[in-house]
């Protein structure tokens, strides 16, 4: 055990694999949680911003490693604090709920970590980060999809224009071919419009669609003003 802590510490090609592979590991676990929680921010963006905020942390030692006179706290926290303001530019509200751009906002912070070890001669690092970022935007979408579609239950909050609306709402729901509904409700509205309705819905899936196809084919209807899943 003490022979691999010696190693974990020593600064070399393996070490700095292992570290970011721990950070993607990790982070994979939490965004798999989030994700099926129907949060916006899955898999993907934990992946993206902790193996940056991982190899950041791995540039300052570096720069130590090389003789510089330098806090290898620093430089991270300089990273996280300027690219923020270029990635929340990015992030922007559709609907008036569903959150998009996350997944881009973290994969630029991303490429700023990539960019800062290239600059700094830190090669070893930043290519395996670029594998990894690789992995995540080309491969991990599929894992992810396969992970949502295999939910149970899907709950869904819907805004309708008026109260008009809800007997039309339901009837198109069933001739939808939407899936299983086993729960429909009527709920507060979360917008301050008045006279707008609030309807919860709980179903099943059909097999291969994906709950975003489901929120495209709901905000299509007659009277949705928005639907997003929860």
């Amino acid at each position: 055990m003490e022979k691999v802590i010696a190693y974990l510490e020593d600064f070399s090609t393996g070490t700095i694999a292992i570290r970011l592979a721990l950070a993607l590991i990790l982070s994979a676990i939490i965004g798999l949680e989030r994700n099926k929680r129907g949060r916006q921010a899955g898999m993907r963006t934990h992946i993206l911003v902790a193996v940056g905020a991982c190899l950041c942390s791995l540039i300052g030692v570096f720069l130590v490693e090389k003789g510089f006179s330098t806090d290898p706290m620093r430089l991270g926290a300089q990273v996280v604090s300027g690219i923020g303001f270029l990635g929340a530019g990015i992030i922007l509200v559709q609907n008036k709920s569903r959150i998009v751009g996350l997944t881009t906002s973290a994969g630029l912070w991303n490429t700023a970590a990539l960019g800062l070890s290239i600059g700094f001669g830190f090669y070893e690092g930043a290519l395996i980060c670029f594998l990894i970022s690789i992995i995540t935007s080309m491969i991990l979408p599929k894992i992810e999809y396969w992970f949502s579609k295999n939910d149970m239950y899907t709950m869904l909050y819907i805004e309708l224009s008026d109260n008009t609306y809800v007997n039309a709402f339901y009837d198109n729901l069933r001739n939808s071919n939407c899936g299983e509904i086993h729960q429909l409700e009527i709920v507060p509205p979360r917008s301050s419009s008045a006279g707008k309705v609030g309807v919860q819905l709980t179903l099943t899936l059909p097999k291969k669609q994906h709950v975003y196809e489901l929120e495209k084919k709901l905000c299509a209807m007659e009277g949705v003003d928005f639907a997003v899943a929860l």
